[in-house]
């Protein structure tokens, strides 16, 4: 399975999504599955703020790596399972790539309480950030049992 997490300058949430499903994952034992980001309007080549970086070094999450990438097809087409932010990026990302149309989905979905969006942070104070991250981190248990879903599904259709 490939994951894709798709915001706007690819700095900020999408980065700690893909890092912290990476992270999950990882803890979980689960293997061979693909986590990416990217950007709609992406700031391509650019560190995430020491903000997001300092919060998720807290949680043991290193982000320093990070740099801003554009999106392009090649992602959509490879991606399983394309994640947004906000009604925006979804509009954006289904009028560019109208095949991508069921493969993506608000981020929030995952979220226990099912809804909402996850605002930028971008030029915010420090608790703007731990909103959005705990925003994000909100989401990870449903999406864990998603590509746990899916993961089981390609297995069984294999035997």
């Amino acid at each position: 399975m490939k994951v894709l997490f798709v915001c706007t300058g690819n700095i900020c949430r999408s980065p700690m999504a893909e890092v912290l499903l990476r992270d999950l994952l990882r803890r979980e034992g689960l293997e061979g599955i693909e986590v990416w980001s990217a950007g709609l309007h992406a700031l391509v080549g650019e560190e995430a703020p020491a903000t997001c970086q300092r919060l998720l070094s807290q949680r043991g999450i290193d982000l320093s790596g990070h740099r801003g990438r554009q999106i392009d097809r090649g992602l959509i087409d490879q991606a399983d399972l394309i994640l947004v932010m906000d009604r925006y990026q979804l509009a954006v990302l289904e009028s560019l790539f109208p095949e991508s149309k069921g493969r993506v989905l608000p981020l929030r979905q995952f979220a226990s309480d099912g809804g909402g969006e996850i605002q930028d942070p971008f030029g915010g104070d420090e608790e703007e950030y731990r909103l959005c991250l705990c925003r994000i981190e909100e989401c990870m248990p449903g999406l864990l049992k998603r590509i746990r879903s899916h993961s089981s599904s390609k297995e069984g259709g294999n035997a």
